[in-house]
Parts: C-alpha cells; structure tokens; sequence
C-alpha cells in the first residue's frame, strides 16, 4: 500500500471530521445545515491543506530520509502551502482595516468566514494532524 496517498487521505479526512465538531462546539445546532458543507470545503479550524503537506512531508522523511532530495522537495511545497494559506488571512486582516464593514460581514457569515484563510492555531492544528497521520500510515503500511 502506499503510505503517502493513504496518510493524506488520513490527514484529510481527520481534518474534516474535527472542523464538523469545531463547527458544532462554535455555533450549536445552528450550524447542522452546513455540516455538509463543512466536510468537503476548505478553511476554518484546522487546517486541511496544511494537513495533507505535513502528512505528505512526514512519510517521505520516515522513508527517504532528512537528507534526500525528495524530502527537500516536499518540505519546500509545504511551506508553500501553509505560507499561501496564512498570507490569504493577513490579506483579509488588512482589507479589515481599510473596510471596516467587511468585518461585520464575514463576522455574520460562517462561509465567509472560512474563505478568508487560516489562523496559526488552525494551521499548527493541521500540521499536528498531519505529522500525526503520516507517522500512523509510515508504521502501519510499512511496518
């Protein structure tokens, strides 16, 4: 079996399943009619996308080791990734500034909310995930 498609697929499905029970814990059952949405949209806590690159990251270092080119390469698109996301949300943080009602929109919509990029503590959640996956698939699929 592939460890890297299935510690991905981990990664992605245990990152969705815990923003439907963020979403929950924050908006009660207000918010049954978008779980469906939850699952498969990106955004919000935590951090899909940074995740699957952790993930990713994590089970070519267990097999390829720190010092091959592969893990550079992976590490490289990693910090890509969560770079991008995290960008996206300082990008919102300064139209905030310069339009104050677009705060109060994205503040009463919770689809908004989620397109506006990730927190840290929603990409260091992803990351954590993701390491955590990546280790569960490397020694299980391996092993």
């Amino acid at each position: 079996m592939n460890a890297l498609l299935i510690s991905a697929a981990l990664s992605w499905c245990m990152a969705q399943s815990a923003k439907v029970v963020c979403g929950l814990v924050r908006y009660g059952t207000r918010d049954r009619s978008r779980m469906f949405w939850r699952i498969i949209w990106a955004g919000g806590m935590p951090s899909a996308h940074s995740a699957v690159v952790s993930s990713s990251t994590m089970v070519i270092y267990c097999t390829a080791g720190g010092q091959s080119l592969l893990f550079g390469l992976a590490m490289l698109f990693s910090f890509i990734v969560i770079y991008d996301r995290s960008r996206l949300y300082a990008i919102y943080r300064q139209f905030q500034l310069k339009y104050p009602w677009l705060n109060n929109e994205v503040r009463n919509d919770p689809i908004l909310k989620d397109l506006v990029g990730h927190r840290i503590s929603e990409i260091l959640a992803g990351v954590v995930i993701g390491l955590g996956a990546g280790f569960v698939a490397v020694h299980f699929c391996i092993a």
